[in-house]
């Protein structure tokens, strides 16, 4: 199954579903795409440095 245009960089969901559901909004991740909310919250140091550092 191929993942959705929008899923998270992360975890793979459909961020639009989350939002649409959950009311919750994704994180955009410049150049790279968008996590949802869980995953931007549960990010260890390093991957916050892969994610949001160039």
């Amino acid at each position: 199954m191929e993942p959705a245009p929008d899923a998270c960089l992360r975890c793979g969901a459909s961020t639009s579903l989350i939002s649409r559901i959950l009311g919750e909004t994704p994180v955009e991740v410049p150049s790279k795409g968008v996590l949802c909310p869980t995953c931007y919250q549960e990010l260890a140091p390093e991957e916050y440095a892969r994610y949001f550092r160039t």
